[in-house]
């Protein structure tokens, strides 16, 4: 309970990723989290296979980009408290968001494309809070730094999601 309460405080801004233990079982429960929203979200693959492929690549490559960040400012055994806020708030914005998009998405739905815009913003800001708040303390650099890594690292995994898998609008 107390790791859990400490994830929800790191959520909620006010708390530290060290404050996590270092345990790779919490951060394979993490990732496992984060690949299962990943896929829920998805709508862009039909293909469930494509699908799993590209919600493990995700996390995959956020891991990635977080370890080089770390490993750049000399702090690498960080990582796993680092990257277990990212993986579990990450996984609690999908799964949050999930529902909504859907209403918003839907054939018919009540909401208009505005609507959709505006909670993918508000979900990415939280996340991108999260992210800085996280890379802050890992980091030991000031918030305003921490935030533009942190944005750094969200492009960066962004942009080698898209080498990987390019994005093929069929009319």
């Amino acid at each position: 309970m107390s790791t859990i309460q400490t994830l929800i405080d790191i959520f909620l801004l006010r708390g530290k990723p060290q404050d996590l233990p270092a345990d790779r079982s919490l951060v394979w429960k993490a990732a496992l989290l984060a690949v299962a929203s990943n896929f829920a979200i998805d709508d862009l693959h039909p293909n469930g296979v494509m699908r799993v492929i590209f919600a493990a690549a995700q996390s995959v490559l956020l891991g990635a980009v977080v370890w080089g960040a770390l490993r750049l400012r000399g702090f690498p055994q960080r990582w796993m408290q680092t990257i277990t806020p990212l993986y579990a708030g990450g996984a609690l914005i999908n799964f949050l968001a999930w529902p909504l998009f859907t209403l918003v998405i839907m054939p018919n739905a009540p909401a208009s494309g505005t609507w959709a815009l505006f909670l993918g913003v508000v979900m990415t800001a939280w996340f991108l809070a999260i992210m800085t708040n996280v890379m802050h303390h890992a980091l030991e650099l000031p918030i305003g730094r921490s935030a533009l890594i942190s944005i750094a690292c969200m492009m960066v995994a962004g942009l080698l999601l898209l080498l990987l898998f390019p994005i093929r609008i069929v009319p």
